[in-house]
């Protein structure tokens, strides 16, 4: 999204992919179309870039019949009062060490939202959030994004299991979400420690997936996608760096990442970043004046944060 390019806290700021969003999308599809994989239904979140993600990469495969369910617990995790900031100068700001508690641990909850931000009634007063009524996450742990991601998860399992008496049109479904969504709902189906989970990272619009067992929610260790060399070893760890890959079965029974890539990395991108319309309200990054410190961290904290960042 433009935000990811800006280095800027997303969370539910509704932004719109950049030109080179649209062309992972569009390659991902691709990817789909040249496996020949059609989905029985796709579920996204409630977020542009998600949806837009979904519609182009559906095109992309040649099936963009495919029903698609908007789901906001699907929704990249809230980062509350951080959201529309630079993350680095935030770091600058409240010390390195406090902000990638907030960022990477799976317990830290970010300070939340309040009125006096600039996007709070943007987001609370979204038409699309209107069945949540008092709902609406102010600031969300790792852990608070998690609890939600699962129960659309145990959603998503139960359409499927109660499918298996008809004649199914596809035995596999698309989801596409977020970096920390899909980083709670890879910790619950690899059983990754919360400790170890700051190391993972999940790469934008290269598609894995997971051979589930619907008997149980585990999933099943072999592969049943993929039947080719080249693109069987084409698996990794979305932490790994380019070209390091381990097998499915190398990760052993859980604690580490046992998704399957079913793309590449042999497409270089190069794409000039598309302009937005100036009333955009999702359009640039706040300044630090506009999200006083106060929103952020509490009086007694300030002169341990300012101590903090000095050590950084």
């Amino acid at each position: 999204s433009e935000f990811n390019n800006a280095n800027i806290f997303t969370g539910w700021c509704d932004v719109a992919l950049t030109q080179r969003g649209v062309v992972e999308a569009v390659e991902a599809g691709q990817v789909f179309a040249s496996h020949g994989i059609q989905f029985r239904k796709c579920y996204a979140s409630m977020l542009t870039r998600s949806i837009v993600t979904a519609h182009r990469s559906l095109e992309a495969a040649e099936i963009p019949y495919t029903p698609i369910v908007y789901d906001w617990r699907l929704n990249e995790r809230h980062y509350g009062a951080l959201q529309g900031l630079s993350k680095d100068r935030t770091a600058s700001r409240l010390g390195r060490k406090r902000v990638m508690r907030w960022r990477r641990s799976y317990y830290a909850r970010p300070p939340p939202m309040t009125r006096g931000h600039p996007h709070y009634h943007t987001i609370n007063n979204d038409p699309r959030y209107k069945a949540l009524g008092g709902a609406i996450p102010l600031g969300e742990s790792l852990e608070d994004c998690q609890f939600r991601v699962l129960q659309a998860w145990k959603d998503i399992l139960g359409e499927v299991e109660g499918e298996q008496g008809e004649r199914p049109f596809s035995e596999y479904s698309l989801l596409v979400a977020h970096a920390n969504t899909l980083r709670a709902l890879v910790m619950h189906l690899d059983d990754i420690p919360a400790e170890e989970i700051e190391a993972l990272n999940i790469p934008t619009a290269i598609p894995f997936y997971y051979d589930i067992d619907l008997t149980t929610g585990k999933v099943l260790d072999h592969p049943i996608l993929i039947d080719d060399d080249e693109t069987a070893a084409n698996w990794g760890s979305p932490s790994s760096p380019a070209g390091t890959q381990t097998s499915a079965s190398a990760n052993g029974p859980g604690g580490r990442f046992r998704g399957i890539y079913i793309s590449d990395d042999k497409k270089k991108r190069n794409f000039l970043e598309r302009r937005r319309a100036a009333n955009d309200p999702w359009l640039w990054a706040l300044y630090d004046h506009q999200v006083d410190k106060s929103m952020l961290v509490g009086d007694a904290e300030t002169a341990g944060a300012t101590r903090e960042g000095e050590d950084d």
